[in-house]
């Protein structure tokens, strides 16, 4: 009888200074989620645990990896190791991920209603932008297309980080009017 492989998390910096990375050698979910506080981890029982430590601001959940944001009051280096057990002992002791029956009772009643441009859009961003993002401990989500203007929601490391500005600016604008010219003047991020 063969043994599952054990979940083993690293740590890993990101640009953000206030939020780590930590990466699991398994997938941990096929989606993601953005919770700001406890209340936001109905479903999500790895994650309310995880904000039982007294530091944690956010949580970033997304394919293998979770960016926590920490309060500034605590420094990572002190921090880090106690949390990468943390996580790994709780994977590795059977603790849920995510309630997918839970969580698609509750939202069943979600369509997707994007345009076909929207939907060229969001291509563009999926396959050019996304893993670059979730690179550093981020994701992007596309949010609208109108008027020539570009909304997208930054979540995991990109919400609050220094660089995050740049990378819209110089990076996710200039990527998505090369590919729409004259269709798009504007990106800008959005708050959830």
């Amino acid at each position: 009888m063969s043994q599952e492989t054990p979940f083993i998390i690293y740590a890993e910096s990101t640009p953000n200074p206030t939020v780590m990375k930590f990466v699991s050698n398994k997938v941990l979910t096929t989606i993601s989620k953005e919770a700001l506080s406890v209340d936001e981890t109905s479903n999500w029982p790895l994650l309310k645990k995880i904000f039982s430590f007294p530091f944690v601001q956010e949580i970033f959940i997304s394919n293998n990896y979770i960016s926590i944001k920490k309060h500034e009051v605590v420094k990572w280096a002190a921090i880090t190791n106690q949390v990468r057990i943390f996580i790994q002992e709780q994977l590795n002791n059977g603790v849920k991920i995510v309630d997918l029956h839970e969580m698609h009772e509750n939202d069943s009643l979600k369509k997707n209603t994007k345009s076909e441009f929207e939907k060229e859009v969001e291509n563009i961003i999926n396959i050019n932008i996304k893993p670059n993002i979730q690179m550093d401990g981020g994701d992007i989500e596309l949010v609208s297309c109108e008027n020539k203007i570009v909304k997208v929601f930054l979540k995991g490391a990109c919400s609050g980080c220094p660089s995050s500005q740049l990378t819209l600016k110089s990076g996710i604008e200039v990527l998505l009017k090369e590919a729409f010219p004259n269709q798009i003047d504007e990106v800008i991020a959005i708050n959830g």
